[in-house]
């Protein structure tokens, strides 16, 4: 059996938009992880433990599920429950969701190496808690 180069470029059109549809998942997702991995390490720093706890215990449920079972739970678990999107929003909102998780340790890893002098810096100067942040 030999390469076709025709068979090749009859696929192609459906390759390229299959390139496009990953390219916009992964654009989108990494959006939605940016922004909620920043919510999830701002929540597992809170001083209520009413709100520590219950993140962090979701943090490392997501955290220790295969992306693969969140895919196929957003997909075909979720329209049994009478809650419906599309492929691209299931597959966007389960990536985001996934690799928010890790993007909030990066951030909390980010927040802890800060030195305890800035902190103190910070407040000695009576700097304003949202710009010291």
């Amino acid at each position: 059996m030999t390469w076709n180069w025709d068979v090749a470029r009859d696929f192609l059109p459906e390759l390229l938009d299959g390139l496009l549809i990953t390219l916009q998942a992964t654009a989108l997702g990494s959006v939605l992880a940016f922004a909620l991995g920043l919510v999830w390490a701002l929540a597992l720093r809170s001083p209520t433990r009413f709100v520590r706890w219950p993140v962090g215990v979701f943090v490392e449920f997501i955290r220790n599920t295969p992306l693969l079972v969140q895919l196929f739970f957003f997909y075909w678990v979720l329209p049994s429950w009478d809650i419906k999107f599309s492929a691209l929003t299931t597959g966007v909102i389960a990536l985001g969701l996934h690799y928010s998780t890790y993007v909030a340790e990066v951030y909390r890893a980010g927040i802890d190496g800060v030195p305890v002098g800035q902190w103190e810096a910070a407040t000695a100067l009576n700097t304003a808690r949202g710009r010291t942040w």
